[in-house]
């Protein structure tokens, strides 16, 4: 039996939502990045799928699909997010949902609930480690400070490092020199899937585009093992437990 860790890319095309409101209507799944340790000594096995088509709920459950698939070809008796009972956890149960009640799936919920029985996330347990590094309106510390004060060297990743067309940059808006969730869910998520239905996937700037989020949802999920043991390893489920059905309402 083994852990996995996963975290989601979402984008926003049709609605950005204010600061502060995560009602999964604003938002679209585009990548789930997943990665998997039978052991604490084995080298994690890392994955990353990404949306097949454009924003039909169709392709949302295509997403489902995959993840599902993914996991039944693994032991997995435990999992760890950051922050997936806020975001991951919470938007993937509700898609589920919908798609049941629109009739595209059968019993997605509940196979999405087995999964997630052992769940624990680590945001709410680096919360509680480190609560004196909390702003006083915080609940939770940003993934790059809590693996800084774990002492866990999570790298950016850089966009000088993939082959972008400077007025292509350019059009996208970003002033940073490396990669933020934001940028992935107010302009590369939607970018993405725009040339997917575009028929743009053999371009060189779709192919670059494609890299730079793989390796940005890599990097989201391999060091969470660290993390993981770090915080407590298996002594989390005492605290830090919340099962996919504890989240949704």
């Amino acid at each position: 039996m083994g852990l996995l860790a996963i975290d989601i890319e979402t984008a926003s095309p049709f609605e950005e939502p204010s600061p502060g409101d995560n009602d999964t209507r604003y938002y679209e799944w585009v990548v789930t990045s997943v990665a998997y340790q039978d052991n604490s000594q084995a080298e994690p096995e890392t994955d990353v799928l990404f949306r097949r088509g454009g924003w039909d709920a169709e392709f949302t459950a295509d997403m489902i699909d995959q993840l599902l698939e993914w996991c039944d070809e693994r032991k997995i008796d435990r999992v760890a997010t950051y922050n997936g009972v806020w975001f991951d956890l919470k938007h993937i149960g509700t898609w589920a949902k919908q798609l049941e009640e629109n009739g595209l799936r059968e019993d997605v919920y509940s196979a999405l609930c087995g999964l997630f029985e052992g769940h624990v996330d680590l945001a709410l347990a680096a919360a509680d480690q480190y609560s004196d590094e909390l702003w006083e309106d915080q609940e939770v510390l940003p993934d790059w400070k809590a693996y800084q004060l774990a002492g866990i060297d999570n790298d950016s990743v850089w966009y000088d490092d993939y082959g972008f067309d400077a007025a292509y940059f350019e059009a996208l808006g970003i002033e940073d020199n490396h990669v933020k969730c934001e940028h992935v869910g107010q302009v590369l998520g939607e970018r993405y899937v725009d040339g997917i239905i575009h028929g743009l996937e053999e371009t060189s700037t779709h192919r670059e585009l494609e890299q730079l989020l793989r390796d940005y949802a890599e990097s989201d999920v391999t060091d969470l093992f660290r993390l993981h043991d770090h915080l407590g390893g298996g002594d989390l489920k005492n605290g830090y437990h919340y099962p996919m059905e504890s989240i949704i309402e």
